[in-house]
C-alpha cells in the first residue's frame, strides 16, 4: 500500500508554497491538482512544490504537473519542484517535464533561484 498524499498551500517570500508528501497517483492526484490551482491563482510570480516528501509519482501525477505548468505558464507564474528524490527525479527528468517545470534541490535553493531573477532565463 502506497502512503497517503498531504498537501498544504503558504505563502512564502511573495511566491505560492505547495508542501507536498507521501505518494501522487491514480487516486491522489486531484488532491495536489486542487491545490496547484489554487496556489497558481493566489500569486502572479511563482508556485514552489516541496516534494521533499513525495515518495512516488505515476502518470497521473505527471499529467498533473503538465496541466498545471501549463496553466501558470499561461499566466506568467513560474512553477519550480523543489527536493525530488531520487525516484521522482528521474521520472521528471525521463518525460522531460523538467524542461518546464523547474528542478531545483530544496526550497530554500528555489527561492534563491527566483529571487535572482533566473526564472526569466530559459
Amino acid at each position: 500500500m502506497t502512503p497517503a498524499l498531504t498537501v498544504r498551500r503558504s505563502e512564502l517570500g511573495g511566491y505560492a508554497l505547495v508542501t507536498a508528501a507521501g505518494s501522487i497517483d491514480v487516486h491522489t492526484h486531484p488532491m495536489l491538482a486542487e491545490c496547484l490551482e489554487q496556489a497558481i491563482t493566489a500569486t502572479g510570480l511563482a508556485v514552489i512544490v516541496d516534494m521533499t516528501g513525495v515518495v512516488f509519482c505515476d502518470s497521473s501525477g505527471l499529467n498533473t504537473f503538465v496541466r498545471s505548468y501549463q496553466r501558470a505558464d499561461g499566466h506568467g507564474v513560474s512553477m519550480v519542484a523543489a527536493g525530488l528524490q531520487d525516484r521522482v527525479r528521474r521520472v521528471f527528468t525521463i518525460t522531460g517535464l523538467d524542461r518546464g517545470v523547474h528542478v531545483q534541490p530544496d526550497v530554500a535553493t528555489a527561492v534563491r533561484w527566483l529571487d535572482s531573477g533566473t526564472r526569466t532565463m530559459t
